[in-house]
């Protein structure tokens, strides 16, 4: 129990290090994992929508097919759907990724992993390549995860051209088999030209199911969180609703 309280703390003082959006965090993002599933294929389904405040209806999807061809690389093509209150749900990007697992650095138990994304945003604008930090680690009873993100849009536009910092976050005990429970965030950091300062952070419960249903082959994960707002995010929020299904299976 120690090392599980002191493994959530762990994941709470990251948190905190990486700093207080001006953007809200995008709300179909994940927390990446550093290790691919060599001959394993997902299909996921994610989502999120915003609650209350001036930004409440927002609501973003993605849809993502991920194939692990080793067990240090994974592939992926995606699509991310945009809505907003009063306009119809449109395709927002399309995109491609890849998840390399580096290793362990010695004598601290971290798992290192890297992730680099290239995004084709539509309707005139630019595209955008965004870089993770991925890191693991287990606190006794506790599986923490923490993504460090870079984002830099493709753009020569005034105003926009900015690389953006971020993190996501999280922490989960397994309390029953195959059911976790934990704490999840996702925030930002500010860019290159205003680094750190008030920014906007969504922190809150998360919980996780992994499902083998008989007679089929696969598994189904469920992913389900309800993040506060901090910081920031307080102006134009009362929080996020997250969700995510996805289905992996050897082919």
């Amino acid at each position: 129990m120690r090392n599980g309280v002191l493994g959530l703390a762990a994941v709470a003082a990251a948190i905190a290090w990486a700093g207080t959006a001006q953007a809200r965090p995008g709300l179909a993002n994940q927390v990446y994992s550093p290790y691919p599933l060599n001959g394993v294929t997902e299909v996921e389904v994610r989502g999120g929508r915003t609650l209350g405040g001036s930004a409440a209806g927002d609501s973003a999807a993605v849809v993502e097919l991920e194939h692990g061809f080793s067990d240090r690389l994974s592939l992926a093509v995606l699509a991310e759907f945009e809505d907003q209150p009063g306009d119809r749900r449109k395709l927002d990007s399309v995109g491609v990724e890849g998840v390399v697992y580096l290793g362990q650095l010695p004598g601290v138990g971290v798992d290192v992993g890297g992730y680099l994304e290239y995004e084709q945003r539509i309707h005139a604008e630019s595209g955008v390549v965004e870089g993770k930090l991925l890191l693991a680690r287990q606190f006794g009873p506790v599986k923490g995860l923490l993504n460090l993100i870079a984002r830099q849009p493709l753009t020569d536009k005034p105003g926009e051209g900015a690389m953006q910092f971020g993190y996501a976050a999280q922490g989960v005990v397994e309390v029953a088999r195959g059911w976790q429970v934990g704490l999840q965030a996702f925030g930002d950091a500010g860019t290159n030209r205003a680094l750190g300062g008030r920014q906007a952070h969504y922190l809150g419960p998360v919980t996780r199911w992994e499902l083998r249903p008989p007679g089929r082959r696969g598994e189904l994960e469920l992913e389900a969180a309800y993040l506060l707002p901090l910081g920031a995010a307080r102006h134009d929020s009362d929080g996020q609703v997250r969700l995510a299904v996805a289905w992996e299976a050897r082919f």
